[in-house]
């Protein structure tokens, strides 16, 4: 009996294998791990100033996608007092387009890789025009030195306003 576990043992160890990112996805593992840092939140059109607090984890997920969660601690608290927030990231082979999708979501946001290490998110890419208003954008952005930059913007009366910017450093 002794012996059966013991031979049983690598077989079992074997079939638990850590999950990998397959071909377009592949891409996209620079964003792997687990990031902390701080950022800031300010809105154009209002006078207020946030600082917050980041957590980032991104893990692979066994059907060659990453799952993302995210949480922020503003200060000083007020109305604003942290977020939450789940999401994945998928390939599809057919459009060709990466995608950004909430957990609670039923919209789906289009991603692309728009340089070395940087993903940008949330503006339909595929659609050759840019709104009026409504459109925002989220850019990640891992830097030479190992940094996450992100910045979060907004399209305001014909032009780009960066309303949230954080810089993460990987723990794990």
């Amino acid at each position: 009996m002794v012996l059966m576990a013991v031979l049983l043992l690598p077989v079992s160890a074997a079939a638990v294998q850590s999950p990998v990112l397959d071909g377009e996805m592949k891409k996209l593992e620079f964003l792997v791990g687990e990031w902390k840092g701080e950022g800031r939140e300010h809105w154009p059109m209002d006078l207020s100033d946030y600082s917050f607090t980041q957590k980032t984890k991104i893990e692979i997920k066994k059907d060659s996608q990453l799952r993302i969660k995210d949480e922020r601690q503003y200060k000083p608290v007020g109305i604003l007092q942290g977020s939450n927030l789940e999401a994945s990231i998928s390939y599809d082979d057919e459009l060709k387009l990466y995608s950004w999708k909430g957990k609670d979501s039923k919209s789906i946001l289009e991603a692309k890789l728009i340089g070395d290490k940087t993903l940008q998110f949330g503006v339909p890419f595929s659609v050759p025009f840019e709104p009026e208003r409504g459109n925002e954008r989220t850019t990640i952005r891992i830097t030479d030195a190992g940094e996450w930059h992100e910045t979060y913007e907004v399209w305001y009366g014909g032009n780009w306003f960066a309303v949230k910017k954080s810089i993460l450093k990987k723990v794990k």
